[in-house]
């Protein structure tokens, strides 16, 4: 119950139209009621009469069937195809009054499904665009999708068919059982004996189906993630040859979702005969009932035709009873996981938000410490301290897991330290709003995204009306702009698909680092930004940069030591913990980390560089050979 009121809430006001659709369906409901009077009229009063020469004529039983038989030519011998006639337009007129009315709610119905669901839709989809890291981190991309999408269907399909079947339903239950009431009570009553066998078991049913859906559902998400994952990585499964392991491992979670939804075949495989049978049971007892009181002379044949009619209709609610339930059961799990998304806590955006005011780039870790997952032993982060002045070009460097990219998603507030504080200009973070700190710090991310669009749009991402001039300026201080120009078809209006999958590795990185600095952020962020591209194409970003970043505050990182040898002061991380600090020079002395780490690199490349040179003396050796045998 407690879901079926969010239900109503989803439905906000809209659920007034859907009582209105509900009250012309009762008005429907009220006109099909008096069809079987119709017939129980030309039983009782024309067949009886007309086959008994005129000589027998039955009275009227009830009020509603005299109010009917009023409407009719006056009963005489040669009256009958008046009075056939009459009977006609009445099932004619009551047959429209009905059709009209029930398609009138259907349109109201349906309309108002679509306007809440696009409102369900829509309040989804900017919740989660308000939700903090810390949520995405935890829920994967495809059980999202699913619940946005599956979900949302689901709770579409129930509140378009079965919000109001069920009032249809009720209404057609109260009116079929008040006719058969005005015929024999004890008749009625016999005529619905069996309802509460039927209630009960819908009630087991209900239980049981919503536990077996909800692992369903969960078995599903974990299917669509799985179909979301490969398809974002199909270069990297492509490039593995991994076709077969990605099938197998898809079969393998394709089969735990059959194996639920075959539990579910085999439950309504149980309920459904069983609810069927208690069905035509109730119909037998009305036909047997019926023509014991018919022999009995309690009612007559007309009255026992329309009953029989009424008992029909009235088991036309109890079998769609059943299947209310199945849908109620699975739209009760599709809202409660709708609502574990908008119950969710939406990351507080308080704070300074006066974007005319530029940070002048001073930032002060002091003692964080932080850590992902509040079940882990090493903490991520561990008693981290350091001060950067305005201006300054910091580098953060260390082995992968060390914290590097962490304190910059702490500076972002992407997440909120356990321990410690983090100041900007001398105010605790806590003080700004992330969406001031967002638009005035700079981040060109590790792992380059990509919409779907031009070229264009992805640069111009931050500012959309932003004149192509200072797009094209971005690009060139980016090292982009001549590819973009000498390679692709349309320029800058070049589509490039899904997360630039048409892109190589550089130039994804390249055109990031253009839509950063577009937006000219206070605070410049490189998270390992340049490690795609060439050491000669690195230099050359770095260059162009220096005039525009002149005076702003630079966060680099990097596991190449000639990325961040030029820095003012290089931070080195191990463990979530600061081992060095100081410059290169400075580090190089200190014959620490950092040291070791630039020996390292710098034997690697003069090993490289022997190789490279033995190589070309050996290819210069050959030609002089040929040469001679030649000569």
């Amino acid at each position: 119950m407690k879901n079926l009121r969010k239900l109503f809430e989803i439905l906000d006001k809209w659920k007034y139209h859907y009582m209105l659709a509900g009250l012309l369906l009762v008005v429907t409901i009220a006109f099909r009621s008096l069809e079987p009077k119709v017939l129980q009229i030309a039983v009782d009063k024309v067949v009886v009469y007309f086959a008994s020469s005129g000589t027998k004529i039955v009275e009227p039983g009830d009020s509603v069937t005299a109010f009917l038989y009023s409407f009719l030519p006056e009963l005489k011998m040669g009256n009958l195809h008046m009075i056939l006639l009459g009977l006609g337009l009445m099932y004619m007129i009551l047959a429209l009054a009905r059709g009209g009315f029930s398609f009138l709610s259907g349109v109201i119905s349906a309309s108002s499904t679509e306007k809440a669901m696009k409102r369900l839709r829509d309040r989804l989809f900017k919740h989660l665009q308000r939700l903090p890291m810390a949520f995405h981190s935890k829920n994967t991309t495809g059980e999202l999708i699913q619940r946005c999408t599956g979900d949302v269907e689901t709770v579409s399909k129930f509140a378009n068919m079965q919000v109001v079947e069920a009032l249809r339903m009720s209404a057609i239950f109260c009116f079929a059982f008040g006719m058969m009431a005005m015929i024999d009570l004890t008749y009625a009553l016999i005529a619905i004996s069996v309802i509460p066998i039927i209630l009960v078991g819908s009630f087991f049913f209900f239980r049981k189906e919503g536990e077996v859906w909800a692992q369903h559902e969960k078995e599903q998400d974990k299917l669509t993630a799985m179909v979301q994952e490969n398809l974002s990585g199909i270069r990297v499964v492509k490039a593995f040859a991994k076709e077969r392991y990605e099938i197998e491992k898809f079969t393998k979670q394709n089969y735990e979702k059959r194996k639920w939804g075959i539990k579910l075949v085999k439950l309504h495989s149980k309920f459904w005969p069983s609810s069927d049978f208690f069905v035509h049971v109730q119909i037998a007892l009305s036909i047997f009932a019926g023509g014991y009181f018919v022999l009995k002379n309690r009612i007559s044949i007309g009255e026992y035709v329309a009953f029989y009619s009424y008992a029909v209709t009235v088991t036309w609610p109890m079998r769609r009873l059943a299947q209310l339930v199945s849908e109620m059961g699975m739209t009760s799990v599709a809202i409660k996981r709708i609502y574990e998304i908008l119950n969710s806590p939406v990351e507080d955006n308080s704070g300074f938000d006066d974007e005319s005011v530029e940070l002048s780039g001073e930032i002060e870790f002091e003692n964080v410490s932080f850590n992902y997952d509040e079940g882990e032993k090493h903490r991520v982060l561990d008693g981290v301290s350091f001060k950067v002045l305005p201006g300054e070009k910091i580098a953060l460097l260390g082995p992968t897991g060390a914290g590097k990219s962490t304190i910059i998603s702490l500076l972002m507030r992407f997440y909120e330290p356990d321990k410690g504080v983090i100041k900007i200009d001398g105010r605790n973070i806590k003080e700004y709003s992330p969406a001031y700190l967002r638009k005035k710090i700079g981040v060109v991310l590790q792992r380059p995204f990509l919409f779907s669009t031009t070229i264009k749009e992805n640069i111009a991402y931050a500012e959309p009306e932003t004149e192509l001039e200072d797009i094209v300026e971005s690009a060139k201080i980016a090292s982009i702009h001549r590819i973009i120009e000498d390679v692709f078809p349309k320029s800058y209006d070049t589509v490039i698909g899904e997360k630039g999958v048409t892109l190589s590795g550089g130039q994804k990185q390249r055109v990031t680092i253009a839509r950063t600095l577009l937006k000219e952020p206070d605070v410049l962020v490189l998270d390992d930004s340049t490690s795609s591209v060439d050491t000669e194409t690195e230099f050359e970003i770095q260059k162009a940069l220096r005039p525009v970043t002149k005076h702003k505050t630079i966060f680099v990182i990097a596991h190449r030591i000639t990325s961040v040898q030029d820095s003012d002061r290089i931070i080195v991380l191990e463990k979530g913990k600061v081992i060095e600090m100081g410059s290169h020079n400075e580090l190089i002395k200190n014959n620490g980390f950092y040291k070791k780490i630039f020996d390292i690199q710098i034997s690697i490349e003069d090993e490289i560089n022997r190789d490279i040179d033995g190589a070309s003396n050996q290819k210069r050796q050959r030609t002089i050979n040929k040469t001679n045998v030649i000569g």
